[in-house]
């Protein structure tokens, strides 16, 4: 079941054009003041505490998505910049834009006072992005205590590339995925149970983020 499209992007409502990007609360700055595309991106990934702080502080003016948008415009900027030195495919990059677009939006929905998600029978789509979200900062907790054990980063990247194959599915894909698994009955699976179609870029995307975060890149 490998994504063709990414309509995904759409359905969260990736592109809010009216906001003033130059007027949301200023993120920190990449650390040590590394401003190179692969520090930018590595900073994006683990500003979700941020995400979430001025997500709750900004709700009640009218630059209420401003730090989400910020932030997603800068994650895509540097995207763009490692696709254009080489050092990222553009299929690889779609997969890590996707991705992040889903974390981004869970984090918003998940501090905004409205419902986080519609009430459907089956809906792994926030088990997935949470999940992308919490192994993002298991990554970099490793990271920063400098002992990196070999079955927590395999554990990790495995989550990551299913993480990302969930994502990526347009939503055509995603529902025709939700009646296959309903028309099994209940009990239905855990979201680590469902059968999912990994593509090479998908594997690449997850290999490249676990990587970027550890600071291994």
């Amino acid at each position: 079941m490998t994504p063709t499209r990414r309509e995904f992007i759409k359905s969260v409502g990736l592109a809010l054009a009216g906001l003033v990007l130059a007027r949301c609360v200023p993120s920190p700055s990449p650390q040590g003041g590394d401003t190179s595309a692969r520090s930018r991106l590595r900073d994006c990934w683990l500003r979700f505490d941020w995400l979430a702080a001025e997500t709750r502080k900004t709700w009640d003016s009218n630059d209420y998505d401003g730090p989400r948008e910020q932030l997603l415009q800068e994650h895509q900027s540097a995207l763009e910049e490692l696709v254009n030195t080489g050092e990222l495919t553009r299929a690889v990059a779609d997969e890590l834009l996707a991705g992040f677009n889903a974390a981004a939006y869970h984090v918003w929905r998940s501090n905004v006072p409205i419902t986080c998600y519609e009430p459907v029978m089956i809906d792994y789509q926030p088990t997935s992005a949470a999940q992308l979200v919490r192994q993002a900062e298991v990554l970099e907790e490793l990271a920063r205590g400098g002992s990196i054990d070999a079955d927590t980063v395999a554990t990790a990247q495995e989550t990551i590339t299913r993480d990302i194959a969930f994502l990526t599915l347009s939503n055509e894909q995603q529902q025709a995925l939700y009646e296959e698994i309903l028309a099994g009955g209940s009990p239905y699976p855990d979201f680590s149970e469902i059968p999912l179609d990994i593509a090479p870029e998908e594997a690449e995307a997850a290999q490249y983020l676990v990587e970027l975060l550890l600071g291994e890149r």
